[in-house]
């Protein structure tokens, strides 16, 4: 394995901390989402997309089913701006970092075996766990560089 788990489990939470430190000196938009909204998004999707998959993935693996299809989705961007607009970033980033830390717990609990499970995905194709590590992190860093960049 190219990325050792040890690697991606500590880059799972560097990742998150750098959102929220890039939160804490992003400017308010214009337009689209306060830095907090961005912030919770990436636990919702923790939650919702990436730690179900997760799950799903492995437990296919472990009774010998074929590996599951994902298509690409994430949570409704107008429930999520809805539902979080009024957290203050000390609010998203606690939340978030509570999604992000069951997410790693989920994979530190993994065998060595486990972590051959697969899945087809419609965008990134067939992914083994550190695929879908690499996913989560990469996502992070699309909605960090929202933060960081001007539009």
């Amino acid at each position: 394995m190219a990325n050792p788990p040890s690697v991606l489990l500590v880059e799972l939470v560097m990742s998150v901390d750098r959102l929220i430190d890039s939160a804490r000196t992003a400017p308010a938009p214009a337009d689209g989402w306060p830095p907090p909204v961005v912030v919770a998004h990436v636990g919702d999707v923790d939650e919702l997309v990436w730690t179900p998959r997760l799950e799903q993935m492995v437990a296919a693996y472990d009774v010998g089913e074929p590996a599951p299809s994902f298509v690409w989705w994430e949570p409704d961007g107008d429930a999520t701006y809805a539902a979080y607009r009024d957290y203050s970033l000390d609010e998203a980033g606690a939340r978030t970092m509570a999604s992000r830390i069951a997410m790693i717990t989920a994979l530190r609990d993994l065998t060595p075996s486990q972590w051959e499970s697969t899945a087809n995905h419609d965008i990134f194709g067939l992914m083994d766990v550190a695929a879908l590590v690499l996913a989560v992190l990469g996502h992070d860093e699309e909605h960090r560089g929202s933060l960081v960049l001007p539009a």
